[in-house]
């Protein structure tokens, strides 16, 4: 079958590009053929953030003027350069717009292709397809709840959608429960493309790092509290740790690495540990089997974050505040990998049934 991807696909995050590429090459490897599905992302709610993830050289203007100013000349050139090593990973991917694809199916998601954080994005709820069936695979709601949507009059958009779609399924509870809530159709909950990919095309050569490090995951805009630094950078000191922050730029840190997507993957896997507070981090520090201390902050991530620790059975990882003592505490405790790994396999089971059956069923007709 040929089979489009309608993700968020330009949006400049190792995390959100790493989960299309894991859905990608899992369809290639079951004898499909995959094409990424371009679109005009609607940013009504948010309107600073469309020069930040365009897919052109505007992203780099968007850096140069309200970073270098506002952030240091650091932050700029790092962010800069990801932009550059994120846009040519993409170059060699084929794509199609969303509504002439010539698809047989469409798959919708990973990752928060629900949210209305920025706008409302009516073709990720199935809407403006034709007559290509839609298969939602793994997708969240994000911080976005039914008040949201009746707050910003998108409540009955996204529910038709959700109703006329072929597919659903959910990544998240929060994100079931709203489908259940909206739909009365019960969903199942399949996991992370990441989670679902064997990963076997993720391990590329990087750079070594020569020391032992602790790797810092998040956004630029966190792990900025000057406690929060302090505490981490102790706790490395004591234990003769590199800090690196791999694909996002920290001025405290040791090193600071420029990566694009796989390689990304690759710097978690000799990390001496990990500490993070992102979804996709916490994924891949798990995938690769990472001495991992994870902080959920309520106001960005807290449901799909409680969802994966739980889901792993990882609760006992979360950092309710980020000090030393607390990732003392944390990581000096071994993680029962051989438990996770039981853990995901059946959900990996369960959610390659669900997709599969639902391509299957697509193909029949």
């Amino acid at each position: 079958m040929k089979i489009g991807i309608l993700t968020h696909y330009s949006v400049y995050n190792q995390g959100a590009q790493l989960q299309m590429y894991a859905m990608k090459h899992w369809l290639e490897e079951h004898g499909h053929q995959v094409i990424i599905l371009t679109y005009e992302k609607n940013f009504d709610f948010n309107k600073s953030e469309a020069s930040k993830n365009s897919a052109s050289v505007g992203a780099i203007g968007y850096y140069i003027k309200n970073y270098l100013l506002d952030k240091g000349f650091g932050l700029t050139v790092f962010n800069t350069r990801k932009v550059m090593a994120l846009k040519k990973a993409f170059q060699n991917v084929e794509t199609a717009p969303y509504d002439h694809s010539g698809c047989d199916a469409i798959i919708i998601g990973s990752d928060e292709v629900f949210s209305i954080d920025v706008g409302c994005n009516k073709m990720m709820y199935g809407c403006g397809l034709g007559n290509v069936p839609a298969i939602a695979y793994a997708p969240a709601f994000g911080r976005t709840t039914e008040e949201l949507l009746k707050e910003f009059n998108c409540y009955e958009i996204v529910q038709k959608g959700l109703q006329n779609m072929y597919a659903l399924s959910a990544r998240d509870l929060h994100t079931q429960q709203m489908i259940d809530s909206m739909t009365g159709r019960k969903v199942p909950m399949v996991c992370d493309p990441v989670i679902l990919y064997s990963g076997k095309k993720f391990f590329t050569k990087v750079k070594p790092i020569r020391k032992k490090y602790l790797l810092v995951y998040a956004y630029d805009c966190n792990m900025t509290n000057p406690n929060e630094i302090r505490e981490i950078k102790s706790y490395a000191k004591k234990h003769k740790l590199l800090t690196v922050s791999v694909g996002t730029y920290h001025k405290w840190c040791d090193k600071n690495i420029v990566c694009n997507a796989e390689e990304w993957y690759s710097y978690f896997r000799e990390a001496s540990c990990v500490v993070t507070d992102t979804f996709h981090g916490s994924v891949v520090a798990i995938k690769n089997h990472c001495n991992v201390a994870v902080f959920i902050r309520e106001s960005i991530n807290a449901f799909k974050l409680e969802s994966l620790l739980k889901t792993t059975g990882l609760e006992d990882r979360r950092l309710t505040d980020i000090t030393e003592q607390n990732l003392e505490r944390i990581l000096q405790k071994n993680i029962d990998y051989q438990m996770v790994d039981k853990k995901l396999d059946k959900l990996i089971e369960h959610s390659e049934n669900y997709l599969k059956t639902s391509l299957e069923n697509i193909n029949v007709q």
